[in-house]
């Protein structure tokens, strides 16, 4: 294995992923300032999340064609030059604009992710690991650095204007360019496969991925734009609190994520009951937790309390769902199967997007969280027929996953 070539490739995804939540705080706050509504806020992040959904289905072959690394540099080189189009306009740019170079942004985020873990597993050993296990730890690692990107997101507007901390950031993501240029380890070109259709042939894989779309979805619904508006423009609070609560979440749920297999000590059984267990719970909660902030004076802390405890009951089944893709893929086609998984997931997020800043405009954060709870219903009946798996993937497969 070459280590120093993994280290290099892991720290340009790991800058990558911190940027990209960064960028996100960044762009919510600072346009929310200067007049747009939520609902012109969540039409900017759409194209962000169709582009992941195009990305994670074909990105994959796309990148065995050209070559992992020269992908990679390629949506490296997509952000940068994303990040510093944002920080040309002098006047308000119209949302089209920043909806475009948002889209951009997503592209980079997912191929960078698709070539660098692929580029990873090629440097790394083929031996049988613990699937659960493997699956909580990389997950709860990529969603620790992105929260942390929005805490660096909230204090940089805090710091300084807008398009200084757009160039800070750029720079921040050319160290990582620079890291891919010095990585010695050649990554050809392959041949590139047949495509498939859309769908996987496996109904499990495909009921899986349709309750992952209600999932993420609820879960945007109120997190994605209602939340971090509602706290930063909350009596006493800001922009740079309101991207720690966001960080702070963010970070909780990949740290909880990491844990779920001691939480769940018996993964064996894990199976469609369970998780649709787990999604009554987080619906429970943001519908009481609605009651319980309208009937408070001081909601931004009655809010932060729901947070909490949704954060627990959402992350142990998030890692659920990733362990069950994982054993659910078709054996040769585990990618395509995972691609699928994840371009639901990128779907989830683009309705639960949309949907949050029309919720917020029209209802305020109660019906931001009451639409959230509603949305996990779907999400509990599309999983519970999903039985428990029985396969055991090689290190090779489990990088494929998020």
């Amino acid at each position: 294995m070459n280590q120093q070539d993994a280290i290099r490739i892991g720290s340009a995804y790991s800058i990558l992923t911190l940027s990209d939540g960064a960028l996100r705080m960044l762009v919510l706050f600072h346009y929310y300032t200067l007049g747009y509504n939520a609902l012109d806020l969540a039409l900017v992040f759409v194209l962000y999340e169709f582009c992941g959904i195009v990305v994670n289905l074909f990105g994959g072959q796309f990148a065995n064609r050209i070559g992992l690394l020269t992908t990679m540099r390629i949506g490296i080189l997509l952000q940068i030059l994303t990040i510093s189009a944002l920080a040309i306009p002098s006047e308000i740019p119209a949302p089209w604009y920043v909806m475009i170079f948002q889209g951009f942004a997503g592209i980079a985020k997912d191929i960078t992710k698709i070539s660098a873990k692929s580029a990873i597993t090629t440097l790394s050993s083929q031996t049988t690991l613990g699937l659960f296990r493997i699956i909580a730890a990389v997950t709860g690692a990529k969603n620790a650095l992105k929260g942390f990107g929005f805490f660096v997101g909230g204090l940089c507007l805090v710091i300084f204007d807008m398009r200084t901390a757009l160039i800070v950031l750029a720079c921040w993501v050319g160290i990582g360019m620079l890291l891919t240029l010095i990585v010695t380890q050649a990554f050809p070109a392959t041949k590139l496969k047949s495509l498939r259709g859309i769908f996987s042939p496996l109904a499990r894989v495909n009921r899986l991925a349709a309750a992952r779309i209600f999932l993420f979805g609820a879960r945007d619904v109120w997190q994605a734009i209602a939340l971090p508006i509602f706290i930063a423009t909350a009596p006493n609070w800001g922009f740079w609190q309101s991207g720690s609560v966001m960080a702070l979440y963010t970070i909780g749920y990949g740290f909880i994520q990491a844990l779920t297999p001691r939480l769940l000590r018996n993964v064996r059984t894990a199976d469609g009951r369970i998780t649709a267990l787990l999604a009554l719970i987080p619906a429970l909660i943001c519908v009481s937790g609605a009651g319980l902030v309208h009937g408070t004076t001081t909601n931004v802390e009655a809010t932060l309390v729901v947070v909490l405890i949704f954060s627990v009951a959402f992350a142990v089944n998030s890692a659920v769902h990733s362990f069950l893709i994982a054993a659910y893929a078709e054996e040769g086609a585990v990618s395509l199967d995972i691609g699928l998984y994840y371009s639901a997931n990128a779907f989830g997020r683009l309705c639960g997007t949309f949907a949050s800043g029309w919720c917020y405009v029209e209802f305020g954060i109660i019906g931001a969280m009451i639409g959230a709870g509603i949305m996990f219903l779907p999400a509990a009946i599309l999983a519970w027929p999903l039985p428990a798996p029985h396969k055991q993937l090689t290190a090779s497969e489990l990088t494929t996953t998020e």
